[in-house]
């Protein structure tokens, strides 16, 4: 699968982000389809990672029309793993290459409009949350 070019840490424990990252993903139209916590749990008994998997509604629902067998391949991950003093990095995978390998050219533009309400939400979720140092930075940017 195709790691999103969105890779960020932002500042904010793991239970938290991942509140605002099921908001964010809910507000772009997605559906949460589950999470699991691939690395279990610390010595704490708190999750060590948290991967959830999600699918734009709309953009479903279209891909399905054109391929019945859309399922599981159309799916989006993200992982957030707490990183030091409170903070968690988040990491996307895309749908595209499991789209073209499964779907073909079939579902190929509905993966590319998939990835583009996904890259949206994290997105707006690095901007408001990304640390002191790297908001500032990002704003330059954008400015």
């Amino acid at each position: 699968m195709e790691a999103l070019p969105v890779r960020f840490t932002i500042d904010l424990p793991l239970d938290r982000a991942s509140s605002l990252l099921r908001r964010e993903l809910e507000r772009e139209g997605f559906v949460v389809a589950g999470s699991v916590q691939p690395e279990g749990e610390d010595q704490d008994g708190k999750p060590a990672s948290l991967a959830l998997y999600a699918y734009h509604g709309p953009t479903m629902q279209a891909a399905s029309r054109a391929d019945r067998r859309v399922g599981l391949y159309m799916l989006c991950a993200v992982t957030i793993r707490p990183q030091n003093q409170g903070s968690s990095e988040i990491q996307g995978i895309s749908p595209n290459q499991l789209a073209g390998v499964w779907g073909g050219r079939r579902l190929e533009q509905h993966a590319v409009a998939q990835r583009q309400h996904f890259e949206r939400a994290l997105s707006r979720l690095e901007f408001d949350y990304a640390p002191a140092e790297a908001a500032s930075s990002m704003r330059r940017k954008a400015a």
